[in-house]
């Protein structure tokens, strides 16, 4: 957005909507997610997904949804996403391509923020990187639980935004130890151009299109090594992006 008077009425519009809605949307989550935690995850996923989203003028195309139906299986359980992570609309972007009750699995640190943070803490899981094995502990049994009581958990395994939009960077192992720990499919969702709209160190995203697809699920092999399962489910995330074809 090159002229100054337009990005001046777009800042003047976009900024105080997102601090409101923000403001008065983690409250009620956090008042919600005493009677429904599943209401209130919804509330956080799609209702501040459209708050980033849409003021912002920003919009979405997604494609392979139906390998979410697929992932779902038979027994009832949940499965875990996963996707690259580039910019700060990548949450969002998630949850209203997916239009799923996800669970986010965050740092702790994000707990801290006003509101948004509050509401994060209440209904998603948040990871202390630094705890140790007991934290570790913890953060597998809870996954678990939510796994096999169906609910959908949402990881970005790079750990970190990735200035580069096209090259992976190296797998964290957190989300395939808890696929091999519950046999939960991974399903790979690629985003592209997510990066270009509010990249990292800039305080504002800009108007565009961001492109989503999501790939077959990967289950875990009997006796497929936590390594061999990390390098198979980047490889299948790395192929999705370098995919032209969307």
């Amino acid at each position: 957005m090159k002229n100054p008077v337009l990005k001046f009425l777009y800042l003047l519009w976009y900024l105080p909507v997102l601090v409101l809605s923000t403001v008065t949307l983690g409250t009620i989550c956090v008042a919600v997610s005493y009677f429904s935690a599943r209401a209130a995850r919804f509330l956080t996923n799609l209702g501040w997904g459209h708050i980033v989203l849409d003021p912002a003028g920003v919009t979405l195309r997604a494609t392979g949804l139906e390998n979410l139906s697929k992932s779902e299986g038979e027994k009832g359980g949940g499965f875990i996403i996963y996707a690259n992570h580039s910019s700060l609309t990548d949450i969002p972007t998630v949850a209203l391509a997916t239009k799923k009750s996800v669970s986010w699995v965050a740092k702790a640190s994000l707990g801290r923020i006003p509101f948004f943070g509050w509401a994060l803490a209440r209904v998603h899981m948040l990871v202390d990187r630094g705890g140790g094995p007991e934290a570790a502990r913890q953060m597998v049994e809870e996954a678990t639980r939510r796994l096999e009581g169906g609910e959908i958990l949402a990881i970005f395994p790079e750990g970190t935004r990735n200035r580069d939009s096209e090259t992976l960077l190296p797998f964290k192992k957190g989300a395939f130890i808890l696929a091999k720990h519950t046999g939960a499919p991974l399903v790979p969702l690629a985003i592209k151009n997510a990066g270009n709209i509010w990249p990292a160190g800039k305080y504002w995203p800009q108007p565009g299109a961001i492109r989503v697809k999501v790939g077959p699920p990967l289950e875990p092999r009997p006796g497929e090594q936590l390594g061999e399962l990390t390098a198979r489910a980047q490889t299948a995330l790395q192929e999705l992006l370098s995919d032209d074809s969307w």
